[in-house]
């Protein structure tokens, strides 16, 4: 008998494997496999570039994508100018806040990066979004605030210690006009209304979310001539749903057409509101004799040169400056120039009634 298997013995393999037949390993040889193996051919894959193949953590998946990690960069630039002028008045001092970093990790990699103790206040986002967040100000910045507050120089201290009663409610100060800076940052993404609702110096018992759950931890370096110090930022990703499932054109389309709908309202307001235009020439004084010998058909002249402006009133508030002319015989009145002055700078009239 031959070593290899004939045609038809292969074909007859391949058709039982295909259609169903019961086909175990016993009832195969070795022989007869490799004849299989052989009869068949191999599907070539297609080749993969280096490029196309990404790490993925099954623990912790991505949920930031690339427009909204722009946007996430752009909301926190504006978050640190505001607080780069908050704390440049309160502190008298030139001071620059830098963003250092807007990443997801899990929260229990955030309540590791803080130091022990820490200077951490716990705010509720708002009620629309629910959840709680942390601001953790660490405790070298904190004791600058509290010194530079109180009058020192805010010299540089290496202070390990938990805040005071009385540190932690100047700094709380601090800390809740941070939060309403936050919210106008995110005014055109989400309706955040933060409040503190607590303060805590051991990171251990930080307790806004799970310790698996994801979170948005975003990194402020702040300097000054002679310090420098950190300010973290922690919101949960749960909170944060509707703005990162958001596509990137939906926010600014809905925001045209809340535009367009506005303009249409106050149009329409418009239509039916009611103004008084008045021109007012400059005051002239009158002594009692002249007022008594006052009568219809009565000319005052005061003394107004037709090159001089006239006032334009809109509402009884002087919005205009016109000059006197004549149209088809009619008195008329061309503005001229928009009046922007304050009223202490505008010129002062004479008792003649002519300006000087």
């Amino acid at each position: 008998m031959s070593d290899a298997l004939n045609q038809r013995d292969v074909d007859s393999l391949l058709k039982r494997t295909s259609s169903g037949g019961k086909v175990t390993a016993d009832s195969l040889t070795q022989r007869e496999i490799d004849a299989i193996l052989q009869k068949t051919t191999p599907v070539p894959l297609a080749p993969v570039a280096s490029d196309d193949i990404v790490p993925y953590n099954f623990s912790r998946p991505p949920r930031v994508s690339k427009d909204r990690r722009a946007n996430l960069e752009s909301i926190y630039q504006g978050f640190a100018m505001g607080m780069q002028s908050l704390l440049a008045s309160l502190l008298r001092q030139p001071i620059d806040v830098v963003v250092g970093s807007v990443e997801q990790a899990m929260f229990s990699e955030f309540v590791l990066s803080l130091g022990t103790p820490c200077a951490a206040f716990t705010f509720h986002i708002g009620d629309r979004l629910g959840g709680e967040g942390a601001m953790d100000l660490s405790t070298d910045f904190a004791f600058h605030l509290v010194d530079r507050l109180f009058g020192g120089p805010g010299d540089p201290q290496s202070i390990q210690r938990p805040l005071t009663p009385l540190e932690q409610s100047v700094v709380r100060n601090v800390a809740e006009r941070s939060l309403g800076l936050l919210r106008e940052a995110w005014a055109d993404h989400l309706a955040l209304e933060p409040r503190v609702i607590g303060f805590e110096a051991n990171p251990e018992m930080l307790q806004i979310t799970s310790r698996e759950d994801n979170v948005l931890v975003t990194n402020l370096e702040i300097r000054s001539n002679h310090f420098t110090g950190f300010m973290t930022l922690c919101l949960p990703m749960a909170s944060l749903e509707s703005f990162l499932q958001e596509k990137g054109g939906t926010r600014a389309h809905a925001r045209i057409e809340g535009a367009a709908q506005s303009r249409m309202q106050v149009e329409a307001s418009l239509q039916h509101a009611q103004v008084s235009v008045a021109a007012r020439f400059p005051i002239v004084w009158l002594s009692a004799r002249q007022l008594g010998e006052l009568a219809p058909g009565k000319i005052l002249l005061i003394g107004h040169a037709t090159d001089e402006p006239v006032e334009i009133l809109i509402n009884e508030r002087l919005r205009f400056e016109g000059t006197l002319g004549q149209v088809r015989r009619h008195l008329s009145l061309r503005v001229t120039d928009r009046v922007t002055k304050p009223a202490a700078e505008r010129p002062i009239q004479s008792k003649q009634g002519r300006v000087q």
